[in-house]
């Protein structure tokens, strides 16, 4: 009975004297679950081993010992909560990654695409312009609808055009290649005054090599006397020519 008495009063005290002490700490005015424990286990294992003055020591020690164990506890949820969002923002960042990789191959096969498409363009756009028997000049008209023609092509920027004249099989070969060869030179000065460098715009004289219609079949004949318009293409990318 004395010890249990002895043992009451020694908590009493510890307690009476903890107080003031973890007042002047910097622990939180409440005290915190496990401070709370290590004051309480600490006067009883004082109270045991060593009287009042133990039950003092070990209180003091039991709340330096809680009050630690509550601080690693908020840290360890900290980091606990810090390494929740910075797993959150990485596969926020891998899905973005996805995304990206997902558009640059839609991108990729558009581009191809476009070049695919560029070469089926070139290899079967002609734009034909026809002449008059034994005649290099053109009609208003048709000069007209030539320029507008000159205008389209300058929006493609500096592209290669090839011009080609033609003339038809009747006549002497002579004289069809410096026919074929003013009728190049007439649509290209229509093309150049449309807005096209003189640089873009080649010529090549085909006099009626090209020729496939018979002496008498007019409409063949109206066909070969023509000047071809092409787009030069790069044949290792497909893709218009450009001048360097």
């Amino acid at each position: 009975m004395k010890t249990v008495c002895t043992l009451i009063t020694t908590l009493m005290l510890g307690g009476l004297a903890a107080g003031p002490a973890l007042a002047d700490s910097d622990a939180p005015p409440r005290a915190s679950k496990q401070e709370s424990i290590g004051i309480g286990g600490g006067l009883v294992v004082g109270a045991l081993a060593a009287g009042p003055v133990g039950a003092i020591l070990g209180a003091a020690t039991g709340a330096l010992l809680g009050d630690r164990m509550h601080r690693d506890q908020v840290a360890m949820t900290g980091l606990e909560s810090a390494l929740a969002e910075a797993q959150t923002r990485e596969g926020h960042l891998d899905a973005r990654v996805a995304a990206l990789r997902d558009e640059l191959g839609v991108r990729e096969r558009m581009l191809r695409d476009l070049e695919q498409t560029t070469a089926r363009i070139g290899e079967t756009v002609q734009f034909s312009v026809p002449f008059r028997t034994s005649e290099a000049s053109l009609p208003p008209e048709v000069v007209n609808r030539l320029a507008r023609l000159g205008r389209v092509l300058v929006e493609l920027g500096d592209v290669e055009i090839q011009v080609e004249g033609h003339a038809d099989a009747r006549g002497e070969e002579r004289v069809n290649l410096a026919l074929s060869a003013a009728r190049a030179e007439t649509v290209r000065a229509v093309l150049l005054d449309a807005g096209l460098a003189g640089e873009q715009v080649q010529t090549i004289a085909h006099g009626s090599a090209e020729a496939r219609a018979a002496a008498d079949d007019p409409d063949g004949l109206a066909f070969d006397r023509r000047v071809d318009i092409r787009l030069v293409l790069d044949p290792t990318t497909g893709r218009f020519a450009r001048r360097d």
